[in-house]
């Protein structure tokens, strides 16, 4: 080396070393760069105090989670909330961190600290982050009841409110194009919100909204029953806030909100699938179908392969199965429903593909949300064709089903019996008898009142499209689900006749309220953009859900009813002081009845006046006209 280069050398080594002093020197006054660490989801997301079960179990999905152990930071007001333990997984992004928080516990925010387990990776730094304990709902849950009318909204295909949220960002983006049947339209939950004085002057009280918890799924995500992270609502449709805020302003009308819950299976792009532990999901590594064959839940003689089909299967292959048997699901969903009624003020679940989870969870889930909300209504999807098997899933009066706990179902019997009322030919079993037969089985019940009745839904054909757009059996139809026992629903559109059929595709009975977007050249929420029978079917309707909500007979009444007579079916709903009657005739030609035939209910009253006509009929007289296809309510007076 020469004398050039030596010295070259010794000057770039004295920098080296002034750098390297001068690093430690930051180093020290500043302390070591933290990365930050990717959290990806906490669930739940906060908590609640006063819940009489303590223990509460956070699931943390975080990079590399199980590479840390975690600590409770020492608060400096003193709190009686303690961590128990952490628990890895099989997964090493998912932990489950444990807490006990005793009902009288505060109300505070709780941080956290990880520190990295030495010798995995030099790479990791310690990290810090909060959890927050709110209190729990003053206000007392608005109950839902027999007089309350549903209305259920797809909430994609009914009013887009904010157009700035249709193209919102997601991983699997969905352009809104409204000519695509099964694509994203852009309906929100600012829209439903515009609607309410609309909703509220049609009489209903109660909304039932298809699921708008996050659905990013490559394709056909607007349905909403493929969650991709159930504590999200999804942003295309609003934000948790604006779900919260929906709720609120309907509770100032005294209005309900009924959520649509999912805990038999996800979507396939949920995080907890793409991430799953051992255990969370069945048949987790290959696609096994349920058999759909709900009443292996109780049919005697059933195999043990099938039963374990029809709870275990998937229900499609893009929405695999949880494992409500594990012991992490248990609890995950037991949180995440108790959070949702806590978060937005529900006053009720519908729950969808009731059959098909495991039912002693389904039980314990029904009961545990009973007790801390014993007015919450819960209906179950039970999509049947036997009463006997509908029954089994509820609380009900059949031996050896005691311990069911579901206090009502989506009663889809009664909903065949209705629709064929309105179209099939009036026979001993047929037509208008149908309802008979079928309302003589409501014995096996506990309370058949808690049942959601309906004449179509989201996955059926359009009520009007079944009776072959006969607007009389469409009149009949309506009258039978209004003045029934049960807490009757009415999909949305119904009040202006919308039409659709279920073949080809679901698809065809989910099209856009016209109005609904400010492009549409004609908006049926007002009466100028309707046709005149549209008009007349919403005023039905508008007639039918205020009389009801008017009419104490509905909520706490009895009913009676007579058995199938000249193609006629009548009955009463009553109370002590109250009556109304109802009566139904299938024949082309005019009926006469006989008035005497209903003395047990008549005598104590002169007359009965029809809410539609304003005809009185006086019980001096020995009988009473029917004309052909009659379908009339009368009201009963002293």
């Amino acid at each position: 080396m020469n004398k050039k280069s030596a010295v070259s050398f010794l000057i770039l080594t004295i920098n080296l070393i002034f750098a390297q002093n001068i690093k430690a020197q930051f180093f020290n006054f500043w302390g070591k760069p933290k990365i930050q660490q990717k959290i990806y989801h906490i669930a739940p997301p906060n908590w609640y105090t006063g819940f009489e079960e303590s223990k509460l179990e956070i699931i943390l999905h975080a990079e590399n989670a199980s590479y840390f152990t975690y600590a409770l930071i020492p608060s400096e007001t003193p709190t009686i909330i303690t961590f128990d333990t952490f628990l890895f997984s099989a997964n090493r992004h998912v932990v489950y961190l444990r807490l006990n928080i005793p009902r009288n516990a505060k109300a505070q925010t709780l941080k956290f600290t990880a520190t990295p387990i030495p010798n995995i990776d030099k790479k990791l730094h310690s990290f810090e982050f909060s959890y927050e304990i709110k209190e729990r709902r003053k206000e007392v849950l608005l109950p839902i009841t027999s007089q309350d009318v549903t209305y259920l909204i797809f909430p994609d295909r009914f009013a887009n409110g904010d157009p700035t949220n249709d193209n919102a960002e997601v991983q699997y983006p969905e352009e809104v194009n409204r000519k695509a049947l099964k694509g994203r339209h852009g309906g929100d939950l600012e829209g439903i919100s515009s609607k309410l004085d609309y909703l509220q002057d049609l009489g209903m009280t109660t909304l039932w909204l298809n699921p708008v918890q996050e659905n990013d799924q490559q394709k056909e995500s607007f349905h909403g029953y493929a969650i991709t992270d159930n504590y999200r609502i999804d942003p295309r449709l609003g934000s948790n806030e604006q779900y919260r805020k929906l709720s609120e302003n309907m509770r100032k009308r005294n209005m309900k909100l009924v959520m649509d819950i999912i805990p038999n299976h996800v979507g396939d792009n949920h995080w907890m699938y793409q991430n799953y532990d051992t255990g969370w999901f069945n048949f987790r590594d290959s696609f096994v179908q349920t058999n759909f064959r709900a009443n292996t839940v109780m049919d005697p003689y059933s195999s043990i392969q099938d039963r374990i089909m029809n709870v275990d299967g998937a229900f499609v292959r893009t929405m695999p199965d949880f494992n409500q048997k594990n012991e992490h699901i248990h609890i995950y969903l037991d949180q995440l429903y108790l959070w949702w009624v806590e978060f937005a003020g529900l006053s009720g679940y519908r729950i969808d593909t009731y059959p098909y989870p495991d039912q002693e969870y389904m039980n314990h889930l029904c009961e545990l949300l009973l007790k801390y909300y014993p007015k919450l209504v819960i209906y179950g999807e039970t999509w049947v064709e036997q009463t006997a098997t509908q029954v089994a899933f509820t609380k009900n009066n059949i031996k050896g089903f005691e311990k069911n706990q579901l206090p009502g179902v989506t009663d889809f019997v009664l909903c065949w019996a209705m629709q064929k009322a309105g179209y099939e030919k009036y026979g001993w079993l047929e037509g208008l008898n149908r309802v008979y037969q079928t309302l003589g089985e409501d014995y096996l019940y506990q309370d058949p009142n808690k049942n959601l009745t309906f004449l179509d839904n989201h996955d059926l054909s359009r009520i009007y499209s079944v009776l072959n757009q006969d607007f009389n059996a469409w009149k009949r139809s309506q009258n039978l689900l209004f003045t029934l026992r049960g807490m009757p629903q009415v999909y949305y559109g119904t009040e202006i006749l919308m039409t659709g059929k279920t073949s080809p595709s679901d698809a065809y009975v989910r099209f856009d309220f016209p109005g609904g977007w400010k492009s549409d050249s004609i908006n049926k929420f007002k009466p100028q953009g309707r046709t005149a029978q549209e008009q007349q079917a919403f005023l039905h309707i508008q007639k039918l859900a205020k009389f009801r909500a008017q009419n104490p007979v509905f909520l706490n009444g009895k009913m009676v009813h007579f058995s199938g007579k000249d193609e006629t079916y009548s009955y009463f709903r009553y109370t002590d002081n109250q009556a109304v009657f109802c009566i139904y005739s299938q024949s082309d030609k005019a009926i006469t009845v006989e008035l005497s035939r209903y003395q047990e209910i008549t005598q104590k009253y002169r007359g009965m006046k029809n809410i539609f006509s304003g005809e009185v009929v006086l019980f001096q007289n020995p009988s009473l006209i029917l004309r052909p296809q009659a379908s009339e309510i009368y009201e009963l007076f002293k």
